[in-house]
This record gives structure tokens, sequence and C-alpha cells, in this order.
């Protein structure tokens, strides 16, 4: 079964109630989703507690609407980037940089550099720059190539039109080159 096809079949079951066709869509995200939430928030207990609700208001969603979600990773995606804006209105937080720890954390999680350190050079120069970036870079960055969605799906998430994310993108991307070659 091809993933969309398998998504919206199991998002149907769940608006007929089956609780653990909604519990194989956790499965199948929940990392996803807490990797862009951790980079967004940079405190992992902060991204536990905002991935839970994310989950929980996506169930509230299908229980309560009985509506078909055309695009169910990106309605997740949807969910997460509001709550992030949410938590940072309500904390009156700043949008702050990695802390090395953090940075180690994430470096370390799911691929063994151990043995490259070139790499985590590599990497922590991209996160310096990422860093410099304004907000809406660093979210189309991220979702584009951490996240690996589609200029499509990002424009669903951001309520944009596809053209509209592929010239921010590229403007991005440029702007990431400039920041590289001063570093």
């Amino acid at each position: 079964m091809s993933g969309k096809f398998n998504d919206q079949f199991l998002v149907a079951s769940s608006i007929a109630g089956d609780e653990q066709a909604f519990g194989k869509l956790y499965d199948k995200y929940v990392d996803e989703i807490y990797r862009f939430v951790v980079m967004r928030v940079r405190s992992s207990h902060e991204a536990q507690d905002l991935v839970a609700e994310v989950f929980l208001k996506t169930w509230q969603y299908i229980s309560s609407q009985k509506n078909q979600i055309k695009d169910f990773r990106a309605f997740l995606y949807r969910i997460a980037r509001n709550l992030v804006i949410d938590y940072y209105r309500a904390s009156k937080k700043e949008y702050t940089t990695f802390e090395e720890g953090q940075l180690e954390k994430i470096i370390d999680s799911g691929i063994d550099l151990e043995s490259d350190a070139q790499n985590k050079d590599d990497l922590r120069i991209i996160f310096s720059v990422m860093d410099q970036l304004p907000e809406d870079h660093r979210e189309l960055l991220s979702l584009r190539y951490i996240q690996d969605l589609s200029i499509k799906e990002i424009a669903e998430i951001q309520g944009k039109k596809s053209g509209t994310v592929r010239v921010a993108l590229h403007r991005a991307i440029k702007q990431v080159k400039t920041l590289i070659v001063d570093t």
C-alpha cells in the first residue's frame, strides 16, 4: 500500500473509531514530528509535551469533525507548527540558538557520526548559519531538507501557494550560501 493511500485508510479507520489505526499513524510519524518540534523549541522536554499535544489535537479533530484529511502528514506538521508558534507567544520567549549539549544530542541522535569529526564540524557550521537566518527561512529549510517534505506539503502546512514557497526556499538557500561563504 502506498504511503498516502495507507494514511488515508488509517485516518478513515480512525474516524470510524479504530484507536489502533490511529496508533499506527502515531507510530509512523511521532519521531518525525518530534524532530521538527525539537529543532524549533530547542528543549527535549518541551518538545515531548508539544508532540503529545499535536497527536491529542489530531485525535480530537478526527473524533469530532469526521472529515477525511487529504494529507495526514502535512496536517500533523501544520498542527505542530501552530503549537510551536503558540508556545513562543504564550511564553514570550525569544527564539534561542542551540547550546553545545543540545547540538551534540541532535547530531548523535539516529546518526552515528562518532567516527567522522568532519561531519560534526559541518553540522555545527550549518546550525550556526541556521541560527542567523530569519525564522521563516529556518522553517522552510527544516521542512524541506531535514523533514524531507515536498514543496506541495510545505505549501499546505504554511497555507501558501507552491510557487510562493518555491521562491522563498530559493531565497533562503541563497542566504545560506552567502552566510557559509562569510563563515
